[in-house]
């Protein structure tokens, strides 16, 4: 027994400052006592654990992390430059410096179409044609576009040299070339899920023809200013602001202007962890922009298809999966350089934010790391 007692004491016990060690020897403590010292211990062993992946993850990245728990933010590092061309102090990326958010930007767009319906503006089942009256695939309606099953092609493959590629490309102008050219349809509306930039780019311009506001001005009235998002803007507005971060590829080549960073809904916003953060509590948890109801279905596979499985769950702007640890509600976005995850696991109110302007691919499979330690005995 004695020998038992020193081999908790060992494992325990080595845990603990010497100021947070048990005031009574383990041989004295209860059966109650002791598993609330192995609880303790592991909890303690968990959160060094993290604290060591989130550490070496930012040997690597060149961006901003957050973890944290509920309102409890456990980790948060900002690491690296917005320019790696560039060594100056003012290029060091701090806590305000903006990231272009990339697909992570579609909850903001979908969010917008859910609010137009709750105010019974719009029905998820009215075909596009009744807002774009010149649209020319009648068949296709709100949700097919907020759910990836359109059918719709990917206007980041149309002909480049169709458009005028110094000047940035508007939805506007972008709904007028589809008009106009009526691009081959992939598949019929409904019949195949397949994630497509084009659809949210459209909504965008559906919330701005119901509307009568310009798109950035509605999503920051009503989303970026409730959240308490004071710095957020889009890549529209982007002229106005100086602390921001610049895209590079995995080869350290900055990426320059590109036509297509005018068209927005898809992508297009920039913000930093900080305020994502807040945007998650607000939306997600504290539902202080929708109903808790509304949130909820746009957390919820919404992608179904005529026949057969998607081959991937999406709700309203946001991906979805339930499987190795438990049901995940994220999104990931890639655009010029930046590199960018957002996960939250409702269960426990996990919400892990990376943000990157370094295409090194330094946060692949962190997330699943950090959950495995969470949910380790």
């Amino acid at each position: 027994m004695m020998k038992f007692f020193c081999f908790l004491q060992v494992i325990l016990l080595g845990f603990y400052s010497p100021e947070e060690k048990p005031t009574k020897p383990l041989a004295q403590l209860s059966i109650t006592e002791i598993n609330q010292l192995f609880f303790e211990a592991n909890q303690k062993f968990k959160s060094d654990a993290l604290t060591a992946e989130l550490d070496e993850l930012c040997l690597k990245l060149n961006g901003s992390v957050l973890l944290a728990f509920g309102n409890d933010v456990f980790y948060k590092k900002e690491t690296g430059v917005k320019r790696l061309s560039l060594k100056n102090t003012d290029n060091e990326i701090d806590a305000s410096t903006l990231f272009e958010l990339a697909s992570i930007s579609k909850q903001f767009t979908a969010a917008a179409i859910l609010k137009l319906k709750e105010e019974k503006k719009i029905e998820l089942t009215d075909a596009v044609k009744k807002f774009l009256p010149n649209f020319p695939y009648s068949n296709i309606t709100i949700k097919h576009l907020l759910t990836h099953i359109s059918g719709l092609p990917e206007y980041m493959n149309f002909p480049e040299k169709d458009f005028n590629q110094k000047e940035p490309l508007s939805n506007k102008q972008l709904e007028n070339y589809i008009e106009r050219v009526k691009p081959k349809i992939l598949s019929q509306p409904g019949v195949r899920f397949k994630y497509i930039n084009t659809n949210y780019a459209l909504l965008a311009l559906i919330v701005e023809k119901i509307t009568q506001t310009p798109f950035e001005q509605y999503v920051r009235k009503n989303f970026f200013e409730p959240a308490g998002m004071t710095a957020t803007c889009f890549a529209t507005e982007l002229k106005t602001k100086t602390n921001f971060a610049t895209g590079h590829l995995g080869n350290r080549n900055e990426c320059a202007f590109h036509f297509q960073n005018g068209v927005i809904g898809d992508k297009g916003i920039y913000s930093n962890v900080d305020e994502l953060y807040k945007w998650v509590k607000a939306y997600l948890i504290d539902y202080k922009i929708l109903p808790k109801n509304v949130v909820e279905q746009a957390a919820q596979p919404q992608n179904k298809i005529l026949k057969g499985e998607p081959e991937e769950y999406y709700g309203f702007g946001l991906r979805l999966e339930d499987e190795t640890y438990g049901y995940l509600v994220y999104h990931g976005g890639l655009w010029r350089g930046f590199q960018n995850n957002m996960v939250y696991r409702p269960k426990d109110q996990y919400i892990f934010i990376v943000l990157s302007n370094f295409r090194n691919k330094a946060m692949v499979g962190v997330n699943g790391k950090l959950l495995g330690i969470i949910d380790g005995a």
